[in-house]
């Protein structure tokens, strides 16, 4: 450690009984916590149970923490057993994560995203025909469905239909794990809760999905599964088959479930705001001349675009992000010492008062003439794609298949539902706290 970081002060921390630390407030109520955190300053120190934790609440801060001083953090061994995706993208690190990024890449350049957008669209309108005709229905589950097939066909090159129960069951089952209270998650897997056993049911179904998926392909396609089946390291190994399933795991769990919510979210608001879903169908009227908004379309396409925008930085699928410090680090004037868990909240800095005028409210003029973030807000005021090296490498993906499916939608449907606060369930993601069920009325 230099002298420069051995005389920082220590970052404040939180009031908080011993031994349990802040878990019960935070599983309480996350968005209170951090408030109360915020009071301490813009990095402050907490625990969650046997936990050493600080959050970085300022985007210099973050920005430090994500790009500037990336070398000194790493991502941390899980709270949460999360040994299913242990070997994936999301969670490995050091040379094993630098050799995953390297080879995955190449599948999320701008021009190969490209080629996925008649896929994107054609799927859109396909989707729109079939809830129309359905009534009412659950809106999280809809746009599940439309994700997977569509990362699926596109990222995959499988047709996801005969597993979408199974996947979607996992998926659920890693959210709810995610979700519990940071105390009772530190029971161990192995114990017959029914927390666990919940969990291993749905992890259990989800692996038994990716098992057929595997054994259906021998690789030798153009597509990320048969990369990773016929892929070779530069060092001169291969993908595991543990990593090749965990690899599959974290795609479909985090390709698929964050693209849903953010249109889950965007047909929330819809229903609920006449003035956007006006705005919104007066564009795509006058833009989209065909079935389903093309790649074309898309420079044409700028309040469709502010909306998703809006629905990132107000409902940031992925609601926070998490570090662990090398070695003692100077972030913000303050030393944050080695083995800290450090957290970057994306769902409290997108709502911080200090970037965001009026920031509990969905306002797409907030976007319009903007490139990148509103007026002279930091950059780090808005990452809802995380920063840096790690930055999410579907990113591409996911803002060309949300512009795409959002403008489709808004050519086929009108969103009806009765909805007025359905709270939010905190946890890997930022998931509605009760189902959002609504009726797409055709147009």
């Amino acid at each position: 450690m230099s002298e420069s970081r051995a005389r920082r002060p220590l970052a404040p921390r939180r009031d908080e009984p011993p031994v349990i630390g802040s878990a019960v407030a935070f599983g309480r109520d996350p968005f209170a916590f951090y408030e109360d955190l915020a009071a301490y300053g813009d990095v402050v120190r907490f625990s969650m149970a046997n936990y050493d934790m600080a959050t970085v609440l300022h985007p210099a801060c973050i920005e430090q923490v994500l790009v500037d001083d990336f070398g000194s953090f790493r991502k941390p061994k899980s709270m949460v057993d999360m040994s299913v995706l242990s070997e994936g993208l999301l969670l490995t690190d050091g040379e094993r994560w630098r050799a995953q990024r390297t080879l995955l890449q190449p599948m999320f350049y701008r021009e190969r995203v490209a080629t996925y957008a008649e896929t994107m669209g054609e799927y859109a309108a396909r989707a729109a025909d079939e809830w129309v005709r359905q009534g009412e229905l659950d809106v999280k589950e809809a746009m599940s469905t439309y994700t997977l097939r569509v990362l699926g066909t596109t990222l995959l090159g499988v047709d996801t239909d005969e597993h979408q129960a199974a996947v979607r069951a996992g998926a659920e089952a890693i959210r709810e794990r995610t979700s519990e209270n940071p105390v009772t998650v530190q029971i161990p897997e192995w114990v017959p809760t029914p927390a666990n056993r919940r969990f291993r049911r749905g992890v259990d179904a989800f692996r038994d999905a990716i098992d057929d998926l595997v054994d259906e392909r021998d690789g030798g396609g153009d597509d990320l599964l048969s990369l990773l089946l016929d892929a070779e390291y530069e060092d001169g190994t291969a993908p595991s088959e543990s990593e090749v399933r965990s690899q599959l795991m974290t795609f479909l769990f985090a390709g698929h479930e964050t693209s849903a919510l953010a249109l889950t979210w965007i047909v929330y608001e819809l229903g609920r705001k006449p003035a956007v879903a006006d705005a919104l169908r007066a564009e795509v009227d006058t833009v989209v001349d065909g079935e389903h908004a093309t790649l074309a379309d898309l420079p044409d396409l700028t309040y469709t675009e502010q909306v998703v925008r809006e629905a990132l930085r107000r409902y940031p699928p992925a609601a926070a992000m998490f570090r662990e410090t090398r070695e003692d680090v100077a972030v913000g004037g303050y030393r944050i010492p080695e083995g800290t868990f450090v957290t970057v909240p994306q769902f409290h800095v997108h709502r911080d008062e200090r970037w965001w005028d009026d920031p509990g409210t969905f306002d797409p003029d907030r976007w319009a003439g903007v490139e990148d973030v509103p007026g002279d807000r930091p950059d780090y005021s808005y990452f809802p794609f995380g920063g840096g090296p790690r930055h999410c490498i579907g990113m591409r993906f996911a803002l060309l298949e949300l512009q795409l499916a959002l403008a489709t939608f808004a050519k086929r449907f009108a969103v009806r539902h009765d909805h007025d606060d359905v709270g939010v369930d905190l946890g890997a993601t930022f998931h509605p706290g009760s189902p959002i069920r609504a009726r797409f009325e055709p147009r």
